[in-house]
């Protein structure tokens, strides 16, 4: 009778979310140009009172000829939509009533966001392709929240009839706390864009192999995951890695926050509250995500920390 707990699945589909276009991308089948695509050639734009930047000299890349609308050089569609999700989630979640001086309230989330627009697509001819986990995805996340009243001093089990003064001292203490484990978001692997192809970006190649490791965080910060899965693309390709890598994250978080109220009753009316809080309470450190760009000399390495230290508040409140 003190207990409810519930169970369910919640499935959203997005369609229509924005999407930044680049029209003016030039078509992958260009690709088998290769190095032709760098060529200069003569610039049929030259002399045109509207021609300038890339198409202000005699001479100007065969691959800016060969694009869409040549006459232009990148066309953003920063404000169009076409972009979709697809969210699959399972939820639990449990309370318990007030009793007995414990109160807890508790929920576990194992879910799976998936999405294409977040992030710049790599090719604007098949956007479909990244497809992939979305940068927002948290796969399991874990939150506890509790009230405890210790058992001690006047109205409560031990201690009922205590005296002034035992009763100042052994009664009304609570320990309250929300405790959260949550996994890290996943982690984008970039490259440098050699394609030629004026889109806006390249993942890096894999070898097909997964660049998980296993371990402590603190024994991952120099090398967080396998990056010798991962290389720099050739000239005239895209990358091979998916967008987003489900099974490489960041650093998850398991935290405590943590607090200890005592209540004195000086008068009748008069209520004095003495609260310490403790956020991080027992100082744990979340890492920030690793270097992911496949060209640095740090690719794979941890160097920051994502959440603050332990941070410890006092406070006084008078109910009357």
């Amino acid at each position: 009778g003190q207990m409810m707990v519930e169970i369910g699945y919640v499935g959203t589909r997005g369609r229509e979310l924005a999407l930044e276009r680049y029209p003016n991308q030039l078509d992958p089948k260009y690709m088998a140009l290769g190095s032709q695509l760098n060529q200069m050639v003569a610039n049929p734009f030259y002399g045109h009172p509207n021609a300038g930047g890339i198409l202000a000299g005699p001479q100007v890349r065969r691959g800016q000829l060969l694009r869409p609308f040549p006459q232009f050089g990148e066309l953003v569609g920063a404000r169009d939509t076409g972009g979709r999700s697809w969210y699959n989630g399972l939820v639990m979640s449990a309370k318990r009533r007030m009793a007995r001086g414990l109160q807890l309230e508790g929920s576990y989330t194992w879910s799976k966001t998936l999405d294409f627009g977040e992030d710049t697509v790599q090719n604007e001819y098949d956007k479909m392709a990244s497809r992939a986990i979305a940068q927002t995805d948290i796969a399991r996340r874990f939150v506890i929240s509790y009230i405890y009243e210790l058992p001690f001093g006047r109205g409560r089990p031990w201690g009922n009839t205590a005296s002034g003064l035992a009763n100042w001292l052994i009664g009304g203490w609570q320990i309250n706390g929300i405790t959260t484990y949550q996994s890290g978001l996943p982690l984008s692997i970039s490259a440098s864009n050699t394609a030629g192809l004026f889109n806006p970006r390249t993942t890096a190649n894999n070898n097909g192999q997964s660049g998980k490791l296993s371990g402590r965080a603190q024994d991952r910060l120099v090398k967080w995951f396998n990056t010798s899965v991962f290389t720099q693309p050739a000239p005239f390709t895209f990358g091979t890695a998916s967008a987003r890598i489900h099974d490489l994250r960041e650093c998850g978080m398991r935290n405590f926050d943590l607090s200890l109220f005592k209540e004195f009753q000086p008068t009748e009316k008069l209520k004095v509250q003495f609260r310490v809080e403790a956020l991080n309470a027992f100082n744990r450190v979340q890492f920030s995500g690793p270097n992911t760009s496949v060209t640095s000399g740090s690719f794979g390495r941890v160097s920051a920390q994502a959440n603050a230290p332990r941070q410890l508040q006092f406070g006084l409140k008078l109910l009357w």
